[in-house]
């Protein structure tokens, strides 16, 4: 019988698209993503610091960066590291994906694709269009999830989840019921010698790791080489020791991205060549690394040009060299030598360097991102464990006339257990008679079913579940739905 019903959905669900799509969804609570490490191999051994997602069925688990720059979620081919036994590699990766033990995988050409268009790509690479199931850790799970198997991920690249101003990601999950709104929330954690995890927030933010007020910055107006949607513009960045401060930026500002997929600081080859002047560095060590005697000692002060102002601490910014083990473990890879936040790139030419604020600028600052309204927020962020869990996750949604919202003012959000609850969005042309084609179909689909049935019983095997798979139609499973009284709106500054 629920075969049955898998095939109904799939004929009758493009006449639906309107009348489910139209309901309001600011009733869901926000998705909330730990960033972490996480366990992306079977045998336990491969980590990776990520956002994760339990992709095909059964899952295969990914961890994921959240990116800026794309719009769809890209993974890397099993094959791209020989085989799952390679844990170096997949641990790299944040995962690699086999579509051949996944029942759920559909594979699309690309017009009839649901995923976005936005993304570049190059015409040398190699993409496959996908579709599979997605779970998350909140026991919340979609079908027909948008994805990109990419050989153009440049090896030990991780795997990127798309954060972009046409985000394939952002879509489902708020077309799903998922999360109540596309508006995001980001704290990038602290990687630090003593670490903490970040978390991701879809449709909300964290009020409890916000120590300040926000202040708002416009969207990108694209003035740079590299399709980046949260642009600032640079003032100033003060290297600041204990007995004496240098100004690092000349005279001419600096517009850099916001982008958590990478860790480190990316400046002009100015600006590093005059921070490894004013720290002494030795050129023959490899990239902006020094001997644990000589270590910088002072802090990093960077200001935007609405007078927004970071202090980058020397215990975050300096630190004993790490890197990857052979197993993806971050950890101490030479404890004789220190290493800085910054990419070394003092002898590239200027024009091919894109400045960025990596994910260490977000341990320092909590990022609210909301395209509808055409605008992103930073506020300084509540440092390590002194997150203070009595604020709950509060929604940003706007309600559509569909949805019932209480008339009290923005409370921070509570979760409420309710029964499981499944819903259903596609995409497709929705006709003037969508309701008789509807019942039409239901009855013609019930009369054939009651058929087949006295002739036969019917089997699905692993190949045809995912052939029956609609590349245009996801659908949503939810244990837990939380209720709140009313949308909250961030304070504008």
């Amino acid at each position: 019988m629920a075969l049955f019903w898998i095939r109904l959905s799939l004929y009758i669900f493009p006449f639906l698209r309107t009348v489910i799509a139209a309901s309001g969804n600011c009733d869901v609570a926000p998705l909330s993503l730990p960033w972490s490490n996480v366990t992306v191999s079977a045998n336990g051994v491969a980590v990776a610091r990520g956002l994760e997602l339990g992709i095909g069925s059964p899952n295969q688990i990914f961890s994921l960066r959240p990116s800026t720059t794309l719009n769809n979620t890209r993974l890397s081919n099993v094959l791209d590291c020989g085989s799952e036994a390679n844990t170096s590699c997949v641990g790299g990766k944040g995962g690699v994906y086999n579509s051949s033990k996944s029942s759920t995988c559909s594979v699309s050409i690309k017009d009839r694709w649901n995923g976005s268009a936005a993304d570049t790509e190059t015409a040398t690479g190699s993409y496959v269009y996908l579709n599979d199931f997605i779970d998350f850790q909140s026991n919340d799970s979609i079908w027909g999830f948008p994805l990109v198997e990419d050989s153009d991920l440049v090896s030990g690249t991780q795997s990127g989840l798309p954060l972009g101003q046409n985000s394939s990601f952002l879509a489902a999950v708020t077309e799903a019921n998922v999360a109540p709104s596309k508006a995001w929330g980001l704290w990038a954690g602290d990687r630090s010698l003593s670490p903490i995890d970040g978390a991701l927030t879809i449709g909300g933010y964290d009020p409890g790791r916000v120590a300040g007020n926000f202040a708002t910055f416009p969207l990108g107006t694209w003035t740079l080489q590299q399709p980046c949607p949260l642009q600032v513009t640079v003032i100033s960045i003060m290297y600041n020791q204990p007995n004496e401060s240098f100004e690092l930026l000349s005279s001419e500002n600096m517009v850099a991205c916001i982008e958590p997929f990478q860790d480190r600081f990316t400046f002009t080859p100015d600006v590093v060549n005059k921070f490894a002047n004013v720290t002494s560095y030795d050129s023959s060590y490899r990239g902006l690394t020094y001997p644990v005697a000589q270590a910088p000692d002072g802090n990093m002060t960077i200001t935007l040009e609405n007078n927004y102002t970071t202090v980058i601490s020397n215990s975050k910014f300096v630190a004993l060299e790490r890197g990857s083990d052979q197993f993806g473990h971050f950890q101490i890879t030479n404890s004789s030598v220190v290493e800085t936040e910054i990419v070394y790139n003092a002898q590239s030419d200027p024009s091919t360097v894109q400045p960025i604020l990596g994910g260490i600028f977000l341990t320092f600052n909590y990022l609210v991102v909301d395209y509808e309204s055409g605008h992103f927020q930073l506020a300084p962020a509540v440092q390590g464990n002194q997150h203070t869990g009595s604020q709950a996750v509060r929604a940003i949604c706007t309600p559509t006339p569909t949805s019932n919202p209480s008339s009290s003012s923005s409370p921070p959000l509570s979760s409420q257990n309710k029964p499981r609850k499944t819903g259903i969005i596609v995409g497709g042309t929705v006709g003037g008679v969508a309701g008789l084609a509807i019942m039409g179909v239901l009855v013609l689909l019930f009369r054939r079913h009651r058929q087949q049935r006295r002739v036969q019983e019917l089997r699905i095997e692993p190949s045809d579940r995912g052939a029956q798979l609609s590349p245009n139609v996801l659908s949503v499973t939810s244990s837990e739905e939380a209720a709140h009284s009313s949308p909250s709106e961030l304070p504008l500054v």
